[in-house]
């Protein structure tokens, strides 16, 4: 068992690096972009902001679960790469069906696959907040100053 958790939280660990990654790349985009959409304002330009801001964070979490899914088909956990996918996406998302299930030595790892997935669920919904706080900030100082 201390195996699977020692293996577990590694997984986590490169996961929280990605994801981390990714959002302050993301951010550093978006803050070197800041005065041109203070700029040139408008309802286009904030859906396109957004539209790469979910963009870019719908395929960070889907790296994340991916990562897992390869871990489960390296130690043949599942049938198939499909199969270790499915369970990763639905353990990551902790929709869990519970159609596809761990063998009984490996089942923490769902778990832990659902916590970490819960917790950069809950760190990208704050991100994409602060981003769209920001767009209508920009938004009503635009509208203001018109």
């Amino acid at each position: 068992m201390l195996r699977v958790l020692v293996l577990a939280f590694g997984i986590v660990a490169v996961c929280v690096v990605i994801h981390i990654s990714g959002m302050v790349l993301l951010a550093e985009w978006l803050i070197e972009r800041r005065a041109l959409f203070e700029r040139q304002t408008g309802m286009l330009r904030m859906a396109l902001v957004l539209v790469v801001v979910f963009s870019v964070t719908v395929l960070l979490h889907l790296i994340e679960a991916s990562l897992w899914a390869v871990f489960y088909s390296w130690w043949s956990l599942f049938p198939d790469f499909e199969t270790s996918l499915y369970f990763s996406l639905t353990s990551y998302t902790t929709m869990g069906f519970g159609d596809v299930v761990l063998p009984q030595k490996w089942r923490l790892l769902g778990g832990l696959e659902g916590f970490s997935g819960v917790l950069l669920c809950g760190l990208s919904t704050a991100f994409i907040f602060v981003i769209v706080n920001e767009l209508v900030e920009i938004e009503s100082k635009q509208t203001r100053k018109n």
